[in-house]
């Protein structure tokens, strides 16, 4: 009867344990999943010629947040809710700022791949042993560092731009105003 109550409170222990951990881990990880959720839900309200594109986009870029180190989760994240607030402010052209999303949110995604091999690997420390290197490889991780905070400002300019400064339209303003007004009934 014993063994019983102890397999059982074992049994128990373990289960609390298994949980716990993957409370743990979530919570170390609460980026990493807000970046699932939007991404996941972006690719769900993705035209169909551009979903393929969407969903390599939130792979990579959820496949960096869980292996990049900091800051690349954050503004992935960043970048990621930012593309749903540009989907929700654009009146001129959505599709366009739904792709500029995905590309921008890929190419940051594989800069942060490659920042992640970069230290996990200690590249930067083995360039820098050489003394002849050493020099160069300070220079190497300046730029490296200076690129993971400027390629998602950058980025948030251009959709910011975007939204806000579009190109003129074709045509003659007073002919673009008379289409709207009319809801292009003449």
């Amino acid at each position: 009867m014993n063994d019983l109550i102890a397999d059982i409170t074992a049994g128990i222990i373990w289960t609390i344990n298994g949980f716990l951990v993957i409370v743990y881990y979530a919570a170390e990880h609460i980026q990493t999943l807000a970046l699932a959720i939007a991404t996941i839900l972006f690719a769900a309200y993705t035209a169909q010629e551009q979903r393929v594109w969407a969903v390599g986009s939130g792979a990579l870029a959820i496949l960096a947040s869980l292996l990049a180190p900091a800051p690349v989760p954050l503004f992935l994240l960043i970048m990621s809710l930012a593309g749903w607030a540009g989907q929700w402010l654009e009146q001129y052209n959505k599709p366009a700022n739904h792709w500029n999303t995905i590309r921008g949110q890929a190419l940051y995604a594989l800069a942060g791949l490659g920042f992640a091999l970069y230290r996990n690997f200690g590249l930067g420390s083995s360039i820098a042993s050489d003394p002849m290197m050493s020099q160069g490889a300070g220079y190497l991780n300046a730029l490296i560092g200076i690129g993971m905070y400027v390629i998602p400002l950058g980025w948030l300019a251009m959709v910011t731009q975007s939204i806000w400064a579009h190109p003129p339209a074709q045509g003659t303003p007073d002919a673009l105003i008379t289409t709207i007004r009319t809801r292009g009934k003449k």
